[in-house]
């Protein structure tokens, strides 16, 4: 078995490792497709610096090859997604369904065990997600992403008659403009760059804004004119959009935090948070809180709907041994790229 792992530079080799034989409560998934994630390239450029051996990659889809005892809910042969949120499963915020709170035994596959950049995965049996019919492994490695566009929408709840603001459009700016037409909304999209503004109107997007004079004008009104019901916010790192987020929102209005930001502070204006009553909510990951369907398992059933819609945020597919030219791509603007996967065992 080949995987991919961190160098003590932040590049990457590939190994040979001894095939996975799963325990009690776990699957051994064969990786079909794994996408690279904003939190891999972190690690790349060395800014969050990589554990030495460590296989990274969390968002998979893949065949089950072997099961252990004690698992019946999926069987060699399956096409299933990995939710790659580790927990104990039985304090009080696991059994509540917040299990992407859990501080006794959270974690992430990718991160804390080895992941997905791997001709097989080894994950618990809680993390299996059978994928609907005619859901394929390269869209079911989507489902990671989307989950966290879900679970945000799910927190602060959008309605159909609503419209919602999505800045920025990398994978979870897209991914949120996904669920949230899902959700019957109407999406205004605010992109950087031109490609990331094709995506979008691929997606179905009623308005798409650059950050051109007439852009910025036309969001003026939009804001004037109370139009924004619900601003999801999915750039973070440097950039000053929770603020922004809070002077366009109408009144009443809601703004949803899924940005992971590179700060401790970031500005806001607190006279228009306010004065206009405007509710602010982080957001990360995904659960199951309340009894309702795990964010993942709806991820993967909107998936199945927007299969088309879904598949073009794919742009770049490299075999596991192009793995470091994967990663090069994925943190290249100009290379266009919107969501690049890696095929371990093409």
């Amino acid at each position: 078995m080949r995987r991919a792992a961190w160098n003590t530079d932040a590049t990457l080799s590939l190994i040979e490792a001894p095939d996975l034989t799963p325990g009690e409560g776990e699957v051994v998934v064969r990786v079909l497709s794994e996408g690279i994630c904003g939190t891999d390239l972190h690690s790349f450029r060395g800014h969050m610096p990589p554990e030495a051996g460590r296989t990274p990659g969390h968002e998979m889809g893949g065949i089950v090859s072997t099961v252990g005892p004690g698992v019946d809910h999926v069987r060699e042969g399956d096409v299933v997604g990995v939710e790659p949120l580790l927990r104990c499963g039985a304090c009080r915020l696991c059994v509540a369904g917040h299990y992407n709170q859990c501080q006794v035994a959270g974690g992430l596959i990718g991160l804390h065990v080895d992941g997905g950049m791997a001709q097989e995965v080894l994950a618990p049996a809680p993390a299996i997600f059978k994928s609907p019919s005619g859901v394929d492994a390269e869209l079911t490695a989507l489902a990671e992403p989307l989950a966290c566009a879900v679970h945000g929408f799910n927190q602060i709840a959008v309605n159909p008659d609503e419209t919602v603001l999505i800045i920025g459009a990398g994978t979870i700016g897209l991914t949120a403009q996904l669920a949230a037409q899902a959700a019957g909304a109407a999406t205004i999209v605010l992109a950087r760059h031109p490609h990331q503004r094709d995506a979008a109107r691929r997606l179905g997007a009623a308005e798409v804004l650059g950050e051109d004079d007439a852009s910025q004008q036309r969001l003026a009104e939009l804001a004037a004119q109370d139009s924004i019901d619900l601003v999801a916010e999915c750039v973070g790192g440097h950039a000053d959009t929770i603020r922004q987020s809070i002077d366009v929102v109408r009144r009443l209005g809601r703004v949803l935090v899924l940005g992971l930001f590179a700060i401790e502070s970031v500005p806001i204006n607190p006279v228009n948070l306010m004065l206009h009553e405007v509710t602010v909510v982080g957001s990360v990951t995904y659960g199951a809180p309340g009894g309702r369907p795990a964010d993942y398992q709806q991820a993967l059933n909107i998936l199945a709907s927007y299969q088309a819609e879904a598949r073009s945020l794919i742009t770049h597919r490299f075999t596991l041994g192009e793995v470091n030219t994967a990663f090069e791509t994925a943190q290249d603007k100009g290379s266009q790229s919107i969501k690049v996967h890696l095929t371990p065992n093409a």
